[in-house]
């Protein structure tokens, strides 16, 4: 999405020349935008903001985008953020006809769309999942996990990508495309939270391939070493304290 000129406070911005992503190293969204960047080998310039110390709501950055979220992405001036949008912009403005991930067909623009709906509509689930299991949140309350239908919606979610993934090796068909890359960032954070991936099969196995493409593991483990340490050993702490996303997936199932 581009933000209109009249929303953009911070006006030195509007005057930058090129790409330039405002990002966190180990946000899911900023991850995503990235990996693209990565496989398209297209150069930007990269301006890191540390959500760990607020960074995101200081006025300068609200200034450029209100809403105080990460990735942004500023091409000659312009504003444009939400992580779906800005990996079809970028593709489509930058990628050439032999490396582009766009669909091919009219087909395959509709099934990524829907596809890319229901991964966006699993934002908040995501954060839930994030806040739960994964990182400490001092300010804001994430859904109250006891419920546990957040986990039952990852779980149709993934049977859908899954009967996707019985018959063709990438979502869209034989080839990695920006869902792929959209969907794996979510996969990958699940699995890390401890989501048991293998009552998927399918999508078990393709997980595990595409994440050893090299763009994928450079960004999966981008940041300062100390605080993905840091953050191990809170996941540890969390899932003896806690509990766990595996032990929580269990109790959802008992109770469907």
């Amino acid at each position: 999405m581009r933000l209109e000129e009249k929303d953009i406070k911070t006006h030195e911005v509007t005057q930058w020349k090129g790409l330039h992503l405002f990002h966190f190293d180990m946000s899911s969204c900023s991850q995503k935008v990235r990996i693209v960047f990565r496989e398209l080998g297209l150069p930007f310039t990269p301006h890191p903001i540390n959500l760990m110390k607020d960074e995101q709501q200081t006025d300068w950055y609200l200034g450029i985008n209100p809403r105080g979220e990460v990735p942004v992405l500023v091409h000659d001036g312009a504003v444009h953020t939400e992580s779906n949008d800005i990996i079809q912009y970028i593709d489509a403005n930058f990628a050439s006809l032999e490396n582009s991930l766009l669909p091919q067909s009219e087909t395959e623009r509709q099934a990524m769309q829907a596809l890319l709906d229901l991964e966006n509509d699993l934002h908040g689930d995501l954060r839930t999942v994030t806040f739960s299991y994964l990182a400490p949140d001092t300010k804001n309350r994430a859904e109250n996990k006891n419920s546990l239908s957040f986990i039952g919606r990852f779980h149709s979610a993934f049977e859908a990508l899954d009967k996707q993934l019985s018959s063709s090796s990438y979502l869209l068909g034989d080839r990695l495309t920006l869902l792929d890359i959209s969907w794996f960032i979510t996969l990958f954070r699940l699995e890390r939270a401890g989501y048991p991936l293998a009552e998927h099969p399918n999508l078990a196995d393709y997980f595990v391939r595409i994440s050893q493409r090299p763009s994928f593991q450079r960004e999966i483990n981008a940041g300062a070493l100390p605080m993905r340490l840091v953050g191990a050993a809170y996941r540890h702490l969390s899932r003896v304290i806690r509990g766990s996303l595996a032990r929580d997936y269990q109790r959802w199932k008992s109770q469907n």
